[in-house]
């Protein structure tokens, strides 16, 4: 699929799309750990709130491989719109459900919704 750039006919591509608003059903937050001072760690740091992204579903192989991630069984994925500030090691949080960011990658799924982000999941016990 091509991408869209700045030069090219697809103008609106930066937009927030109407089905992707649809979609984006769930709301989350994320959480980072603050930067280790010392030797010492002030835990962890709220970084994303009320972040809509498309419901929590099971990661497939394809996916996974795409992802450059190799053991894929008990993960979980989801999609938020825009590049957001998530790195590995993040905890995403849904309701009262903390996971652990294992990748966020940016991903390609529709020639007029073109920032959209990847988030791979890991279910935190």
């Amino acid at each position: 699929m091509r991408r869209p750039t700045s030069t090219s006919p697809w103008i609106w591509w930066t937009m927030t799309s109407p089905s992707f608003t649809r979609l984006a059903s769930v709301t989350a937050s994320t959480k980072r750990q603050d930067a280790v001072v010392d030797g010492l760690s002030g835990g962890m740091e709220t970084k994303i709130t009320s972040l809509k992204c498309m419901p929590i579903d099971p990661i497939t192989p394809e996916v996974a491989q795409t992802a450059g991630i190799e053991a894929w069984v008990g993960l979980f994925q989801t999609m938020t719109q825009g590049s957001l500030d998530i790195d590995n090691g993040d905890q995403f949080i849904v309701g009262s459900v903390t996971y652990k960011v294992r990748a966020a990658v940016d991903w390609y799924w529709s020639p007029t919704v073109d920032n959209t982000t990847l988030i791979i999941l890991e279910k935190l016990v």
